[in-house]
């Protein structure tokens, strides 16, 4: 694929979402389906009770589309089976919680089982295949990580990022307005790193999202749902392991570790203090419940994704590869 068919997959990935999106509102309301709101929310979360879910399946339909487009290729096909197994494992849930009408899907440790069992498949093939490697790229220079840290560190990337994607999406347009920078950041650094292979599906899915962000703005007419943060935790981890950037990766996508942290911290404070540190926890609910405006929250919390995946790529980008043609 060249750099010129970038712009014609992701409108492939818009229009596939413009299409996949209205269809998911009008069945779900049609069958009074929806987002099942969690008790412990915040009070001004209740709103959203009912609101259609599950539009990840856009995010999975267009990563299809954009296989297609590209075609069948060693280094595409584990990145597609990836995004694949992990939103449909994400849509089981979101189909259990609007059949159950409450909060009440997949047990989270059964969730995330799952997902780790398909990380560690996919990290098998990528290595077995050689489509991925140890060698993993940093500011200027390279690490050669023993095989076993690396495979052991690629299956916590992809449940981590998964997780944590998961996390985020709790305010309207802010998981998929977090992706969106870090996505071109590893498309871009996969671009050097692994060649334009596994471009397609991430440049598909770039289009579902920016079509995706139009109905999930605030006051949102969709939910990605799990379908649709554990599709896209997986893509940006697979991404990343795939262009040897797992060390880039929590700087691409800072917010969801913050977001990740936050819990962490919580649970940590919580169990041996008995304090809490944030008002609530993910950190966007702290925030909320600071008196920040949940759209004030997610400008926010977007712009630091944007400057600080943008200022770790033109740093990686002059350290790495422009010095490298330099030299």
């Amino acid at each position: 694929m060249t750099a010129a068919a970038t712009p014609v997959v992701m409108l492939a990935g818009a229009v596939t979402a413009a299409v996949v999106i209205p269809l998911l509102i009008a069945v779900q309301q049609r069958a009074r389906l929806g987002q099942h709101v969690y008790e412990d929310a915040p009070a001004t979360h209740s709103a959203k009770q009912g609101t259609p879910t599950a539009g990840g399946v856009a995010f999975l339909a267009a990563a299809l589309a954009g296989f297609a487009l590209t075609g069948a290729k060693p280094q595409s096909l584990p990145l597609l089976i990836l995004t694949l197994a992990a939103g449909l494992i994400g849509l089981t849930d979101d189909m259990l919680i609007m059949r159950a009408r409450r909060a009440l899907g997949l047990r989270a440790r059964a969730k995330f089982t799952l997902v780790a069992l398909v990380a560690a498949a996919y990290v098998a093939w990528v290595y077995m295949t050689g489509v991925a490697g140890v060698q993993q790229t940093w500011f200027g220079t390279t690490f050669v990580l023993p095989l076993w840290a690396w495979a052991l560190l690629a299956v916590l990337a992809i449940v981590g990022a998964a997780n944590a994607v998961n996390l985020t999406d709790g305010l309207d347009g802010l998981a998929a307005g977090a992706t969106v920078p870090a996505l071109i950041a590893l498309q871009l650094t996969a671009r050097y790193q692994a060649g334009t292979a596994v471009q397609g599906i991430g440049d598909a899915v770039l289009g579902s999202l920016l079509v995706f962000l139009w109905f999930n703005r605030h006051p949102a007419k969709i939910f990605m749902g799990d379908t649709g943060s554990l599709a896209l935790g997986a893509l940006l981890a697979g991404l990343a392991i795939q262009a040897g950037a797992l060390l880039l990766l929590p700087l691409f996508g800072i917010v969801f570790v913050a977001e990740a942290l936050s819990v962490i911290v919580q649970v940590v404070s919580f169990k041996t203090t008995g304090r809490r540190v944030l008002r609530m926890s993910p950190l966007h609910h702290h925030f909320e419940l600071s008196g920040w405006r949940e759209t004030v929250v997610t400008a926010a919390f977007i712009m630091a994704a944007v400057v600080i995946a943008a200022a770790t790529w033109v740093t990686w980008w002059s350290t790495t590869v422009r010095a490298a043609r330099l030299s």
